[in-house]
């Protein structure tokens, strides 16, 4: 009597394992020593972060065998919120202009009403 067996053809599944994410790099002095560094062949970027904080600078190789240098700086805060306020001289022109633009608008009207 011939054996049945389900599962003789099924395959394992094999789990992949997520492997974390890491960044190729080291910690660098300055810029100048990112320009010495060797970077892999295969394309992937590298990135360096400065010691003081001040940047982070990924380099890549290019297809036509250049490396390429992008330096990342953070922006302040305080530069990001900087009020601009609005002088009295401002205000008055800014006046002065709402005014023309009114009159230029009526003239409009009025030349539309009468044709």
């Amino acid at each position: 009597m011939p054996y049945y067996n389900p599962y003789q053809y099924y395959t394992p599944y094999t789990q992949q394992y997520n492997r974390p994410a890491v960044l190729q790099g080291k910690t660098v002095d300055n810029i100048d020593v990112v320009r010495a560094i060797d970077i892999p062949l295969d394309g992937t970027t590298s990135y360096f972060p400065l010691a003081d904080g001040t940047a982070i600078a990924s380099k890549q190789l290019q297809q036509d065998g250049t490396s390429r240098i992008i330096i990342y700086k953070p922006i302040l805060g305080d530069q990001e919120k900087q009020t601009k306020y609005v002088t009295e001289t401002d205000l008055e022109n800014i006046k002065k202009e709402i005014e023309e633009l009114k009159k230029k608008v009526g003239e409009q009207h009025e030349s539309n009403a009468t044709n």
